[in-house]
């Protein structure tokens, strides 16, 4: 559900409902500590919501003309090349395609039903690719890919800076999610920003209009609470006498 939910946001795509997903799974399990080693959980939970947003992906493209992710922006560009403007007239005037993409959609699932059952044995030995051998190869694609968007090198520095940022942060144990939500949502958050200020160059419209002055109350609502998780997580019960992620009762008690 969340990665359907993800996938009908406009620009959100898949590696936020991933994150959200297998945030939500290790909140929820009774063995928290065990994620991020591989556990089962969260493998199935990322991987669900991935799969789950390229439905949710076709809600603003067929409806709203806006693509929901990268593979949607494809096949929106690929619509407009045969003539077809995808809309909310588009299952007026194409109502055999959009009904057609639903239908490809169903059938696809027993597809790769059968491919995953037959090819399973295959894929888990990709899991069995010494290190020294699958981390040059990431740091290769990662290092092309960023050099593609742009053609500068400058970005490749970028790349290794941020990978050295990164790397102190899981060394002394800071969270990981949050960067990662911070590089994907900085240039929607950018770009929609800039979109803002071309309507109205007065920045008192975030504090005046209703949506965004809710959007900013809840962002400080959340942090806030975030904010007091955090402290209280050293605290020391009073009845225990322990330094634990204490929340106003016993530790020993609650847990």
């Amino acid at each position: 559900m969340i990665g359907v939910f993800v996938g009908a946001l406009p620009g959100a795509g898949g590696s936020i409902a991933c994150i959200l997903s297998y945030d939500q799974a290790k909140k929820g399990s009774k063995h928290p500590e065990k994620f991020g080693t591989g556990v089962t959980d969260g493998i199935i939970a990322s991987e669900a919501a991935n799969n789950g947003t390229g439905g949710g992906g076709l809600t603003p493209t067929m409806a709203l003309g806006v693509p929901g992710d990268a593979v949607s922006a494809i096949m929106m560009g690929a619509l407009i090349l045969h003539g077809i403007q995808p809309g909310p007239l588009l299952i007026i005037e194409f109502p055999e395609l959009v009904y057609g993409v639903f239908v490809a959609f169903f059938v696809a699932h027993f597809f790769m039903l059968v491919v995953q059952l037959y090819g399973i044995r295959l894929f888990v030995r990709l899991t069995r690719v010494p290190l020294y051998v699958l981390i040059p190869s990431i740091l290769v694609l990662c290092a092309v890919g960023s050099f593609s968007i742009h053609n500068r090198f400058f970005d490749i520095w970028v790349l290794f800076i941020f990978g050295l940022l990164v790397y102190l942060m899981f060394k002394f144990k800071f969270p990981l999610a949050p960067a990662i939500l911070g590089v994907i949502l900085g240039p929607l958050g950018e770009t929609n920003l800039r979109r803002a200020l071309m309507t109205d160059s007065d920045l008192t419209i975030f504090v005046t209009r209703p949506i965004s002055l809710l959007f900013l109350v809840l962002a400080v609502v959340i942090g806030w609470a975030a904010w007091k998780s955090a402290a209280r997580a050293g605290a020391t019960c009073p009845r225990c006498n322990r330094k634990s992620a204490w929340r106003g009762t016993c530790w020993t008690r609650a847990s």
